[in-house]
Parts: C-alpha cells; structure tokens; sequence
C-alpha cells in the first residue's frame, strides 16, 4: 500500500474507516495497527481504532518509541521522513511482537485514567514552574538580600516569602521593625529581632524595580503551593472511592494522595503478567553490568516512569517507619553495607511487590501473608537445591577465556 497521511480530525479519522473496510472486502483477514506514543498525541486515533474495529480483526496497541528509534539506528537510516518512520514501526512490530500489547479496550476505564493522568501531570508543571521561580528568588535574594539566606536550609519557609511579598528588601524590613515582622505566623519576637540585626548589616542599594521582582516572585511561589495543594486534594477527592485506592491505603506508609497517584500510573494490573513486569514498567528493577574483566554492580535501571518512583520513595520513608515488612527489609539492607540510597532503593522494590499483590488479589495488606509467601519462597529454594545436589547439576560459572591474563 502506498504512503498516505490523514488528518487528525473527523473527516480523517472517516476517510480511515473507509480504508479499512475497504481492505476488508478486498479480503484482508488481520489488520494490525501500531502507533507510537508521541506524549499524548497519538490518543485520538488509538482510541478511536479501538472503539470502532473492536469486533472486527483489527488489532491496535501504543508502541515504545524507544524501541523504533532502535530499529531505525540499526538499520543504518540516514534520512527520516514519515513513510521512513512507519516502516521503522511495522519492523518493530514484526520482530517484536512480544513487546506489544493488543489488550481489550475498555473506554470509559481508559478515558477516567486518561484524565487523571492529565491531571496529575498538570499539577507536576505547577510544581516545576514551583521551583524554577524558587531558583530565581534565591539568586534574588543572594544578590541583594541574602542575610535571610540563613532561613532557607530545606526550602524557603511560607513565613519569609510572606514578609518578602511586604517587605522585599534589607531597608524596608528595617523600617518596618520587628513589631510588624513578629505578625507573620512562624515569626516569634525574637526571630524577627534576629531578622532586623542581620538586615542591618546589608549594604545594597537595592532599586524598586529589583524590589518588585522579589515582591512578584515570592507572591507566584505562594500561590503555586496553594494551587498546588488544592489540586492534589481535589485529584484525591476524584478517585477516593476507587477499589484499589482504597486497598492500597490500607498498606502503613501509602497515603490518599500517594495511592492515587499510583492507580493512575499503573492503570489496569492485568497489563502485567508478573511483578518484575511491573517493577521494569517503572525501572525500579535491579540491572546488571559487566564487561570483559570489569564489574559495574547492581542498580536501579531508572528506565520507566520516573512519576511513580518519586511517589514510591516519599512513601518508603514513612514507611521505614511505621511498616513492619519494609522495616525489616530496610535494617537488612542497611546491616549488609548498603547505604541509605541503594537501601532506599531495595524497599522501593519490595514496596511495590507488595502492591503488586494486593492488587492482582484485591485483599487488604496482610504482614502475615508476606512472611508466608516468604516461607514457601524458602522452601522451594531448598527443594529445588537439594534437587541440583542429587542429580549433580549444580551451575557454576565459566569464564570466558582461554588463557591467563596478561600482565605485560
């Protein structure tokens, strides 16, 4: 078939029908259909083959562009152009077919996770422009006020970014005097009389215009945490009742918000026929490295979603804490010379395991049913090296070479 393109809209969406009815009477059996994902763009046409070839043979899935953009170097392509692209596609799909997934579509599902998918992004923009404004403050404040610097170890406080919509510079803070500093909540007397002996020996000049910036600046980063906090809590409300919201909580360490936003990014479990699936999806999975006589070690692949991984880490440090098994599971990695990180890293795993489980079985968590899968873990291992030992098959590892290193 020839190269066609069509646009993106209802009279090219119809022209495609056609096609593919056409093709049909012509006798074409099985029609399958990638399309790669573009951040979002390719939803409307995914959707829209998916709702209506549904009961016919046309079979549609989203496609890594990881994968094809490897088909296209390995073929040594010099120029792109859209029929180059979609030839990489239908290579990727012939000799990959068990990277791809045709699974049923379930609309409405997928529109409500579509959705709050959006969502959750949007707010993730806020938190970006967040701390891009935080930056500019602080090399603001460096340069013309930084005796409060001090005040900013973790994080700029609510307290200083309301003083600085009011009182922006060394000067004006000064005249004010600590009376009007001691009103922000968080500022105590003394704290404002400290305040006030430090701006005092602040010996710039500052300009109005320097001054609004700062003024403008501290007010936009105010109202991005409040939007911010507003919309996680109205994007908790939204899915709160969700079974496996509610399932998920009941693991110490995964609050509402946390929850949410994991059902989100997993979407459907089903999708995932084991947890090291699941753990890849996310690239929270171990990776191995070696080359010829050298080592690189285990570590976290980092290769999937990087939303979930922070979501999975902020609740593994409360839940270090509070959670029985990853407790346990952390003083063990530390008690074996881990540091803090690669520790981190191995709770992350086991946390999401754990999710894995329960919602593959829709049950609550249970610390019991994690030792006994931990027993019968046990035990199979022990079956299976007695096994080795009688049948004398046990693996060793082989190097790969045939003569001794050489030192010269």
């Amino acid at each position: 078939e020839e190269g066609f393109q069509l646009s993106d809209n209802k009279q090219g969406r119809q022209k495609l029908k056609e096609l593919i009815r056409g093709w049909q009477q012509e006798g074409l059996e099985e029609l399958y259909c990638g399309v790669e994902s573009t951040g979002g763009y390719e939803n409307n046409w995914y959707a829209y083959l998916k709702a209506n070839f549904k009961d016919s043979a046309v079979y549609v899935c989203r496609i890594n562009p990881k994968g094809v953009k490897s088909i296209g170097e390995a073929s040594l392509k010099r120029t792109i152009t859209d029929a180059v692209s979609a030839e990489n596609i239908a290579a990727y799909m012939i000799g990959f077919p068990d990277k791809l997934d045709y699974g049923i579509y379930r609309e409405a599902a997928n529109i409500a996770f579509k959705e709050g998918r959006q969502h959750a992004t949007c707010i993730r923009m806020h938190q970006k422009q967040k701390v891009q404004l935080s930056n500019q403050l602080e090399k603001l404040l460096y340069q013309y006020f930084g005796e409060v610097l001090v005040y900013c170890r973790h994080g700029m406080p609510v307290w200083l970014l309301s003083m600085l919509v009011k009182y922006p510079t060394a000067a004006m803070t000064i005249k004010a005097g600590a009376g009007k500093l001691a009103v922000f909540k968080g500022v105590s007397r003394a704290k404002a009389d400290a305040i006030i002996s430090k701006a005092k020996n602040n010996i710039q000049d500052v300009s109005p215009q320097i001054a609004h910036m700062i003024q403008v600046t501290a007010r936009e980063i105010l109202h991005k945490e409040e939007l911010i906090k507003d919309e996680k809590e109205y994007l908790a409300t939204l899915h709160a009742d969700t079974e496996e919201v509610v399932l998920l909580q009941t693991i110490p360490g995964l609050g509402l918000s946390s929850a949410v936003t994991v059902v989100l990014e997993i979407e459907d479990i089903s999708r995932f026929e084991t947890v090291k699936k699941l753990a890849a999806f996310f690239g929270v999975h171990p990776t191995f490295k070696q080359s010829g006589d050298e080592i690189w070690g285990n570590h976290m692949s980092k290769k999937g979603r990087g939303e979930i991984r922070a979501v999975l880490y902020m609740a593994s440090l409360s839940a270090i804490r509070y959670n029985p098994i990853l407790k346990q599971v952390y003083a063990k990695a530390r008690a074996k010379g881990m540091k803090h990180y690669p520790a981190m890293g191995v709770v992350m795993h086991k946390f999401l395991r754990i999710i894995y489980g329960i919602l593959t079985n829709k049950t609550v968590f249970n610390p019991e049913t994690d030792e006994l899968n931990q027993k019968r873990s046990t035990e199979k291992q022990q079956e299976k090296e007695l096994q080795d030992k009688t049948e004398n098959k046990i693996i060793k590892q082989k190097k790969h070479r045939f003569q001794e290193v050489s030192t010269d």
